[in-house]
């Protein structure tokens, strides 16, 4: 009889453990595999550094002022030398319209023709009344001439005893009292005249005419339109008149730049819908104060206009500016830096050093910055300082 001998489990029992250590092995191949070439990128920035000797290259330049006049161009507005918008004095219906938009009217030309029938019915009415208070002056002035004459006898009369002292007295009052009523009658009359010299003023009004030599800008009434007198908010305005032969540049100047402009000063003004042309003209008046939200001053520069500007219109206005004092240094745009601690550039001392200095500003001229301190003339600053850049680190400045 055959004896079998029992097979162990001893293989597949080791088969789990090997598979985790094939497992183990393959995350260290992969962890080598991602490891050594930051290591080698590692040792190499090494290696980099300590080949390079010597403080980091920058860019520098020294500072310069700038010129001893200068030069200012501000954005402007450009305005109508009068304009005015022009509303009934007196109400009724428009009973003819005579011009439009962008018509040239002269001085006392008439623009409308208002009908209003009660003012002239008053005017009518107020005439009459005139005439009647003159024949009232003309019966009272007899009645006082009477009176007066007959208290002339009687006081004769009363001298010789004829008549008695009360009836001569009576006379005299008379007389006094036709008298005051000439002097009345005259007062009515004045003031019937003032009233009709009103209401002759009031149907004069139904001509609206033209205060000024102009351009109509706007017109808002037809032929038929209902108009109300006064300008009050909700009545009609009829037209805007503006007189544009001469027109108004206004400019804010900058406290830095204000001092030093004078009435008569020549100013260039340049506008961009009209490419290469530049018009002349001059400052006729300023405010003579600075504005307390903007410190600027506002400047007004009269020109002359041959049609092409309009009012209204976005204008360059070039200026002169004469310096009060020593002229600022010119700081490159790119050698401003700006951190909470304010505007600041890196100065490079005589030892190289880099040093951050607070500045104060003045214009912004676009590829430079006045600085009215914090720097002088002749120092030298790094122009776009990279984080290489620090307080207190030793630089190698190249000049530009």
């Amino acid at each position: 009889m055959t004896q079998t001998t029992p097979q162990t489990p001893e293989r597949s029992s080791r088969t789990p453990y090997v598979g985790a250590i094939a497992f183990f092995i393959l995350l260290i191949v992969v962890g080598l595999v991602a490891l050594v070439p930051r290591l080698r990128h590692r040792d190499e920035l090494k290696v980099e550094a300590e080949t390079v000797s010597g403080p980091p290259i920058v860019l520098a330049t020294k500072l310069k002022a700038a010129d001893a006049g200068g030069h200012l161009d501000m954005p402007a507005s450009i305005q109508a030398f009068e304009q005015t918008p022009i509303f009934a004095r007196t109400s009724g219906y428009v009973k003819a319209r005579y011009v439009d938009i962008g018509d040239h009217v002269k001085k006392g030309q008439l623009l409308a023709q208002i009908e209003d029938p009660q003012t002239a019915q008053a005017l009518l009415q107020a005439k009459a009344a005139l005439a009647q208070v003159k024949a009232q002056v003309a019966q009272v002035q007899a009645n006082a001439e009477l009176s007066k004459t007959t208290n002339q006898r009687w006081q004769s009369l009363v001298r010789e005893g004829v008549v008695a002292q009360q009836d001569a007295d009576q006379k005299r009052a008379q007389a006094g009292a036709d008298a005051a009523a000439v002097v009345a009658a005259q007062a009515n009359v004045a003031a019937s005249e003032a009233n009709v010299k009103n209401l002759t003023e009031q149907v004069s009004f139904s001509r609206v005419v033209a205060p000024f030599s102009g351009i109509i800008l706007s017109r808002s009434i037809d032929t038929g339109s209902l108009i109300s007198s006064g300008s009050q908010t909700g009545v009609t305005q009829m037209f805007t008149l503006a007189q544009a032969d001469t027109v108004r540049v206004f400019a804010n100047v900058p406290q830095t730049s204000s001092v030093g402009l004078k009435k008569g000063q020549i100013a260039k003004v340049a506008v961009r819908e009209l490419p290469g042309q530049m018009f002349t003209g001059t400052i006729e008046r300023t405010s003579n104060s600075i504005d307390l939200a903007t410190r600027t001053l506002l400047v007004e520069v009269d020109l002359k206009n041959d049609g092409r500007i309009l009012p209204g219109m976005y204008a360059t206005v070039l200026l002169d500016v004469p310096r009060g004092g020593a002229p600022p240094v010119l700081l490159p745009a790119n050698a401003l830096v700006v951190r909470t601690a304010g505007p600041q550039a890196v100065v490079i001392d005589s030892n190289n050093v880099a040093h951050f200095k607070n500045l104060v500003l003045g214009r912004d001229l676009g590829a430079a910055t006045e600085v009215v301190s914090g720097v002088k003339v002749g120092d030298m600053v790094v122009l776009s300082p990279g984080d290489t850049v620090a307080e207190g680190v030793q630089v190698k400045p190249a000049l530009q």
